[in-house]
C-alpha cells in the first residue's frame, strides 16, 4: 500500500474513531450532569414501563416545572364530554400523548420526584380536561416541564 493511502486510511480511522467516542460519557461525566441538574431515572417496581423521575431543585428550576391539583370535574353544559362519566379533572397542560395515543400525567410522587400516570379522558372543557379515570383528586400534577420529564424518562438527552 502506498504511504499517502496508508496515510488516509490512518486518518479516516482517526477521525471515525473520534466521531464514535464523542457521543459516550464516562460514569464521572454522567454524575457532574445528575448533580448540574440532570433527571435521575429509577424503574418503578411492579409497574412496567413506567419510572420514578428525581430532578434537583436546580433542574426544576431550569425547566420551569409547575403543578396544579387534581379536581372532582364538573361538566358543563356543552361540554364534549359525557357528564355522567367525567369524574375528574386536569389542566389540559398537564395531559400528555406517547406514541401510541394513550394520555397520561405526571404527578409528584415526592417534593422532586414525578411519576407517569395513564389517564383516560372524557372530553374537553375549554383548557381542562375531563378525565373518567386517573389520579385522585387533590393529587398535585405537572402543568409545565411534563415533556421535558417524559424526554428523560425515554432517555432523550437534554441541553
Amino acid at each position: 500500500m502506498a504511504m499517502a493511502a496508508r496515510q488516509g486510511l490512518v486518518a479516516a480511522l482517526v477521525l471515525l474513531a473520534g466521531v464514535s467516542l464523542a457521543g459516550c460519557k464516562s460514569s464521572s461525566s454522567a454524575q457532574a450532569e445528575e448533580a448540574d441538574g440532570a433527571a435521575r431515572v429509577t424503574d418503578v417496581q411492579g409497574k412496567d414501563g413506567i419510572h420514578r423521575v428525581e430532578l434537583t431543585a436546580d433542574g426544576i428550576k431550569k425547566i420551569g416545572l409547575t403543578t396544579a391539583t387534581v379536581r372532582a370535574a364538573a361538566a358543563a353544559p356543552g361540554s364534549t364530554a359525557n357528564p355522567a362519566t367525567a369524574r375528574l379533572s386536569v389542566p389540559l397542560s398537564a395531559v400528555l400523548y406517547d406514541k401510541d395515543g394513550a394520555t397520561w400525567v405526571y404527578v409528584t410522587t415526592d417534593k422532586l420526584a414525578f411519576q407517569r400516570e395513564e389517564v383516560s379522558i372524557a372530553g374537553v372543557q375549554g383548557e381542562t380536561a375531563l378525565l373518567t379515570s386517573g389520579p385522585p383528586a387533590g393529587t398535585a400534577v405537572v402543568t409545565v416541564g411534563a415533556p421535558e420529564l417524559l424526554g428523560a424518562e425515554d432517555g432523550v438527552p437534554g441541553e
